[in-house]
């Protein structure tokens, strides 16, 4: 099967992504809204780069109240903040705030986007106008472009 550059690193990019995103999206879909009070802010004791300190919330759901830490620091204590949970594990809390939802996977989709960047530019790697053969010997096969004499 042979792809345009442009194709090949479009489904690559699909690939590299995709497991990082869909669980996320999958979680905010079935999650709930609701409002939650910021308790205290408390800080981490194990081995970190600085001072690692996280809000700790509470928010009601029925007849239950349920406590979570917060990625977020920069609230006081008695802050209202907006949160999604899990109807059926409310336990699987996180503040609205694009840093608590998206953080964590924008960090572990970091590295392999990195990596399909530098291949998607380096013109060294994958010249402008190939095309790549994939399913043969080598799995993988750059075909350069055909210069024409003109």
């Amino acid at each position: 099967m042979v792809f345009s550059k442009n194709a090949f690193f479009f489904i690559l990019l699909l690939l590299l992504t995709l497991p990082f995103l869909l669980p996320n999206v999958i979680w905010l879909i079935r999650s709930e809204k609701a409002t939650g009070k910021v308790e205290g802010i408390g800080a981490s004791s194990g081995l970190s780069l600085g001072r690692d300190t996280y809000a700790l919330v509470s928010f009601t759901t029925g007849r239950d109240t349920v406590y979570f830490q917060g990625k977020d620091d920069n609230y006081k204590a008695g802050d209202i903040v907006p949160l999604h949970y899990q109807p059926k594990n409310p336990e699987d809390a996180k503040i609205a705030s694009f840093y608590s939802l998206w953080g964590n996977t924008i960090a572990y989709m970091g590295a392999p986007l990195i990596f399909w960047i530098i291949s998607f530019f380096a013109r060294d790697i994958v010249p402008n106008g190939s095309n790549i053969r994939m399913g043969k010997k080598p799995f993988l096969k750059v075909i350069p472009p055909v210069k024409r004499r003109g």
